[in-house]
């Protein structure tokens, strides 16, 4: 069945109505499983349901592929999804509140705009999906595997057993101030696997078993950044040029903010550096120094 029929025939007649009653129960958390709907690979055929806008409460959504669909501008609360499709949806600027997203294909998903808060994701592939603007608040991420991310947030996260396998473009991973709160932002035996970083921040977030490229294209701090910049900056001081001013200046701005735990690590690409010849070199080699002294 071509994209247009999909959607085409929740327009009218007994589709319209049909469409209806699923917003209806979906509205006031209802199970679905008694709508007499055909099946596709073993799931309920929502494909090309026209659901922008939905407002839907305290929901459970098991084995339904809504691929095609739209749910843009959608807000979710409480909805749990399990085992669902979402191939080709357009969730953009949609809001994801609690509930979770669980072992659901999201290929070419669109989640431009979208906001995922309180919320947990696992077991699922974003790496095709469009994320960019994607913003995640006190959220945890286990098992998801993400592509390139641009202008992404993701505030007092924790993201466990995840992979990212692409670029990192102005994506900010911030943790200041969520001590002792759940979820714990930390980074847990993630890998990224492109060293392609421009102006990507990791604030305030720990390093539990993540794993970088070998190459050198990144500054990384594993742990207790606070102390270590410190004791590069101390480190520094026989340098009065302007490579070891900005090299202090860049640690006090990074270091001395508020709310940063005394165990979060910090990571910077040597390309965000290069306004300043021989900065990288020289903060490359003074962190990795004070790192060994505090080991």
């Amino acid at each position: 069945m071509l994209r247009r029929d999909l959607v085409d025939r929740w327009r009218v007649g007994v589709g319209w109505e049909t469409a209806q009653e699923v917003f209806r129960r979906l509205g006031d958390g209802s199970s679905l499983a008694d709508l007499g709907l055909p099946t596709v690979d073993g799931r309920l055929d929502l494909r090309g349901l026209p659901a922008g806008g939905l407002d839907a409460r305290d929901a459970r959504v098991d084995g339904v592929d809504l691929s095609y669909g739209c749910l843009s501008s959608a807000h979710l609360w409480n909805v749990h999804f399990r085992d669902c499709r979402f191939d080709h949806v357009d969730a953009s600027r949609a809001v994801f509140s609690g509930g979770s997203v669980v072992g659901s294909s999201l290929a070419r998903a669109d989640l431009r705009d979208a906001i995922v808060a309180d919320a947990g994701w696992s077991s699922i592939d974003l790496s095709r999906a469009k994320t960019r603007r994607l913003t995640g608040q006190h959220s945890t991420f286990t098992e998801v595997t993400f592509g390139a991310l641009a202008k992404v947030d993701f505030t007092g996260c924790a993201f466990v057993d995840c992979r990212f396998t692409g670029a990192l473009n102005e994506a900010r991973f911030l943790g200041r101030g969520r001590a002792g709160e759940h979820p714990p932002v930390v980074l847990r035996r993630v890998t990224f696997e492109s060293s392609d970083f421009r102006y990507a921040e990791f604030d305030g977030m720990d390093f539990d078993d993540v794993t970088f490229p070998a190459d050198d294209a990144l500054i990384v701090v594993l742990a207790r950044f606070r102390a270590v910049a410190d004791r590069a900056g101390a480190d520094s001081l026989p340098r009065r040029d302007e490579v070891g001013k900005a090299l202090r200046r860049l640690l006090s701005e990074q270091s001395l903010r508020p709310g940063l735990s005394e165990t979060a690590g910090w990571v910077i690409a040597r390309r965000d550096l290069n306004d300043e010849p021989d900065l990288a070199d020289f903060a490359a080699t003074t962190l990795a120094a004070a790192a060994r002294q505090l080991s």
